[in-house]
């Protein structure tokens, strides 16, 4: 680096940036103090006491996320880029041996971690790779077909279809038919539903039977919540599913409708369609379509005890988090 952080110095970056072979370089040559800036967007900055603010530019153009959406639209370009990376990262073992599984394609394109399980399983990697991580496991019955990643420590349940791109994990439990969806990690699909071009976040939780529509009847452009429009507004995309943040549950045999969007720390229950948007610390009844906000003490109760099941304890930063936003709902009245 041109100047060694201190120990109280912080890097902060943009969640938007999406990183490639050139970031960590990147980031190694930025000095404390500096700002990485592209088109007025913050990349990057170094935080350090006393230091002076610069800023530079990115010698070529860096991948910034503009929209949700785009952790799904964007897995047919993102995922290959990653192969290489996974591969020396997971130790993968390309070409491998699977007895009682079919393999439809290159059977060059299939990486797995020696530590994975695969068992009577069908692969196809026709249109991508199929790479599977460390300690996950893929049970009897299960037809993956590429571009698919498919994270640490996930279960992909017996039965289960899915189609790419897509990505899992880590920490994942998935099952039914899924088609283009980002799994973010530690969430759990594990019974049948279709779930399609969507976005699940962290420690989410879908019963059994939850289906997400993610095509219109009409075949025309799906409407999305828009926070900054303060209401429904077109996405460009005729095939769009679900958004579902953080800490959210749904119970057994929920519907969703194209283009639904539920924010973080939602609890839905009960039979029939939520809204298209629910904010966040919403607890609906679909059935009576009753909205309360969700006791914050409770839902932190739920989430901490979420977390310990996977060996996981959750940090003050996490709850803080979550109070922060469960202040701004009750303050905004909705």
């Amino acid at each position: 680096m041109n100047e060694q952080p201190a120990f109280d110095n912080e890097l902060w970056v943009n969640a938007r940036w999406v990183p490639d072979g050139n970031t960590v370089s990147i980031l190694s040559n930025l000095s404390v103090g500096t700002s990485l800036v592209q088109d007025e967007v913050v990349l990057a900055h170094w935080k350090g006491a006393g230091s002076s603010n610069q800023a530079k530019t990115p010698d070529e153009p860096v991948f910034l996320l503009a929209h949700s959406n785009q952790l799904f639209t964007e897995l047919s370009s993102q995922l290959p880029k990653d192969k290489d990376l996974l591969g020396q990262k997971w130790d993968l073992k390309w070409a491998p041996d699977l007895p009682h599984t079919g393999i439809f394609g290159r059977s060059s394109d299939i990486g797995i971690s020696i530590r994975a399980v695969v068992r009577a399983a069908s692969i196809n990697t026709e249109e991508g790779m199929v790479i599977i991580g460390p300690d996950a496991i893929v049970e009897p019955g299960v037809h993956l077909k590429g571009p698919l990643v498919i994270g640490e420590g996930t279960t992909v349940r017996m039965g289960t279809r899915i189609s790419g791109p897509t990505s899992i994990g880590p920490h994942c439990k998935v099952g039914g038919e899924l088609s283009n969806v980002s799994f973010q990690g530690w969430a759990n699909k594990a019974h049948d539903g279709f779930l399609g071009n969507s976005v699940i976040g962290r420690w989410c939780n879908l019963g059994a039977g939850t289906e997400s529509s993610n095509l219109k009847n009409t075949y025309g452009e799906v409407r999305q919540w828009n926070a900054m429009a303060g209401g429904l507004t077109g996405t460009g995309l005729q095939f769009c599913g679900l958004l579902m943040g953080d800490h959210s549950k749904c119970g057994i045999g929920t519907t969703f409708n194209t283009g639904t969007v539920i924010d973080p720390a939602c609890v839905i229950f009960d039979a029939g369609f939520p809204p298209k948007h629910l904010p966040p610390f919403s607890w609906y009844n679909a059935r009576t379509e009753n909205m309360q906000v969700q006791s914050l003490d409770r839902m932190l109760d739920t989430a901490a005890k979420v977390m310990e099941r996977r060996g996981v304890k959750m940090s003050e930063d996490q709850r803080d988090k979550l109070t922060r936003l469960y202040e701004e709902r009750v303050q905004s009245g909705s």
